[in-house]
């Protein structure tokens, strides 16, 4: 076991098998040492080197799938525009149609109305001139005359008096509508995770070291005794006559005399004392 000359001289002084530091050094290969050393850090720059090169391609693909998800949201966007377009310009074209009718209707009636009212005005003016240089005959068949297209007036407003109508023009929303209203709740298009995969990079094999120091060869050892010295003030003044001591696993000591046995601390402190008393007929 190799060990500095300052710690055989203090601590290992009875120890054997210990060997000089230096002493080994001088027998150890330095250029070897050298070459396995670079060769780990080679091996460590390689790895980190991979390890790098991972999570920059891992950046990539990630800048791509992070534009990949802002266009598809745009596409699914132009995708509901473009048919919202197209559904707004078949309903406003479907509206034209149905108010050019329904317009064309109102112009023709408003026609016909200026029209009785132009008819109806020339009947005043006939109406006034009546008497003035006709007969009294002609007057009465010119009257009768104004009377019988006054009455075809009076048929025709009070055709209109049952048959007049209001026209509204108004927008019947289909069903399918509620599903675009639905979508104003929507609070979120979907939810983007993060889906982690663990993969194994591939390491090269580090370089088997040879060793640098001959080992010295080292017996079997199949029996070991130790023995652990420990100083422990007593005083012996305490004891008249010692026999025996033992010293216990806890570190009490139990010290025999002939007329007792005595029991004291770690520290050498009494504890108990303990009297013996033999029977007349028991022998030594």
């Amino acid at each position: 076991m190799p060990c500095c000359d300052e710690c055989i001289s203090q601590r290992h002084s009875k120890c054997i098998g210990i060997s000089s530091l230096a002493s080994v050094v001088e027998k150890t290969n330095i250029e070897k040492s050298k070459d396995y050393v670079g060769k780990d850090i080679n091996f460590i720059l390689n790895f980190l080197d991979k390890l790098a090169h991972n999570k920059s391609e891992n950046i990539q693909r990630g800048e791509k799938q992070y534009q990949n998800i802002k266009a598809s949201i745009s596409e699914i966007r132009v995708e509901i525009n473009k048919h919202l377009d197209n559904l707004e310009k078949k309903i406003c074209k479907e509206a034209d149609t149905v108010w050019g009718q329904e317009k064309s209707k109102l112009t023709d009636f408003i026609k016909e109305i200026e029209e009785q009212k132009k008819r109806l005005n020339e009947m005043q003016d006939d109406l006034r001139t009546v008497q003035k240089h006709t007969s009294k005959l002609q007057s009465f068949l010119g009257l009768h005359q104004i009377e019988q297209q006054v009455h075809q007036c009076q048929r025709y407003v009070d055709e209109q008096n049952e048959t007049v109508r209001e026209v509204d023009i108004k927008l019947k929303q289909n069903d399918e509508i509620q599903i675009l209203r639905k979508v104003q709740s929507l609070t979120s298009l979907g939810e983007v995770k993060v889906d982690e995969t663990e993969i194994t990079l591939r390491k090269e094999a580090s370089f088997d070291r040879e060793g640098q120091v001959e080992l010295q060869y080292q017996p079997n050892i199949n029996n070991m005794t130790m023995t652990i010295e420990t100083k422990i003030q007593i005083n012996v003044k305490d004891f008249t006559m010692i026999s025996d001591m033992i010293c216990l696993l806890d570190g009490r000591i139990i010290v025999v005399e002939s007329g007792g046995i005595s029991i004291l601390t770690s520290d050498g402190k009494l504890r108990n004392n303990y009297l013996l008393i033999m029977n007349p007929g028991m022998s030594h």
